[in-house]
């Protein structure tokens, strides 16, 4: 901890401390002499006490004055964690239903990633987070932040009805585009949930794999499967649209990938845990911290010193005559 002055000169001003600690009562007295006076020793170690209160109340004032503050400055923390990017697809498709009872859908692919995947970023009490939505065009939902009110309200938001289209290389793009910003010492990871894939541009392949490998990224592929929607491992699949596509272009990229396929709430809980499990090396960042003023506790610390002051001054009573004694 640095602390600081905003005026160090007022400083001198605790020289005005001294004078209240010199010793010797300089009060008259009516009488020539008070050496057969009876020496009071718990009477001088109340004037002892009063003199130290009265010297502290003068420093902790002259302290308050001169601005007494704790500089803004950074401190090193350890944790485990990382800075997650969750790229949703909000194309019209996330809007039918996902697990179903009988023949009724009972939620949403949309609705079960989101309550899902909310749960999941409020148990990584030390992750930033951030998330992108995609459906004819990405948007920055959330910049990477670690404002969990912020975060659980974006997955609310995202509840919102969907669009047409899915654009999935504009999305993961996107992503990428929100580390280029981030200079922390974190893990980058991206979270892409779909429930199909899409074709991707070569033009736009290239340059997800390339700013893939410049940010080191991590990258998950969660798979919303339902019905009769191909599998995520389709062998010899020559359907650029499809996902077993998407997850042989993602292999491809030279990072750490791992797919999942869900086909219901319950998969997709054990696929966020499975991420979670992964995800967890250490981590060292610098954290900035502001500055704190003081002068209110000083002031605080003098008026406490000036209380017993006042009420040892209202008790004070003169030494009595003889004479007014009897």
């Amino acid at each position: 901890m640095s602390l600081a002055f905003d005026h160090p000169w007022l400083l001198l001003l605790c020289l005005l401390a001294l004078p209240a600690l010199r010793a010797g009562n300089e009060a008259w007295q009516p009488f020539p002499s008070l050496i057969d006076v009876p020496r009071d020793a718990a009477g001088a170690s109340v004037d002892a006490l009063l003199r130290l209160l009265a010297a502290a109340a003068i420093m902790a004032t002259v302290l308050g004055l001169a601005g007494l503050h704790r500089s803004r400055h950074s401190i090193e923390r350890h944790g485990s964690g990382a800075h997650i990017v969750l790229v949703l697809d909000r194309s019209l498709s996330m809007d039918e239903g996902f697990a179903t009872v009988g023949h009724k859908a009972t939620e949403t692919k949309t609705a079960a990633a989101a309550r899902l995947i909310d749960a999941f970023f409020a148990s990584r009490k030390q992750d930033s987070f951030g998330v992108v939505a995609f459906s004819t065009a990405p948007i920055q939902a959330l910049p990477i932040t670690d404002d969990r009110d912020a975060v659980a309200a974006t997955l609310r938001a995202m509840r919102q009805k969907s669009l047409a289209n899915t654009d999935i290389g504009g999305g993961l793009r996107a992503a990428l585009a929100m580390f280029a910003h981030d200079d922390a010492a974190a893990t980058r990871v991206i979270l892409l949930v779909s429930d199909g894939a899409g074709y991707i541009q070569e033009a736009t392949q290239d340059a997800i794999r390339a700013e893939s490998l410049r940010q080191r990224v991590h990258l998950y592929y969660l798979y919303l499967r339902a019905g009769d929607d191909p599998p995520l491992l389709e062998e010899a699949t020559t359907n650029a649209t499809h996902p077993a596509a998407l997850d042989a272009f993602f292999r491809s990229l030279r990072v750490p990938y791992r797919g999942f396929e869900a086909a219901d709430a319950q998969s997709v809980r054990r696929a966020t845990e499975a991420i979670g499990a992964l995800e967890t090396r250490p981590l060292a960042w610098r954290e900035t911290v502001g500055r704190l003023d003081y002068a209110w506790l000083c002031y605080a610390i003098a008026a406490a010193c000036l209380v017993p002051l006042l009420l040892a001054r209202a008790a004070e009573r003169p030494l009595k005559t003889l004479g007014a004694a009897e």
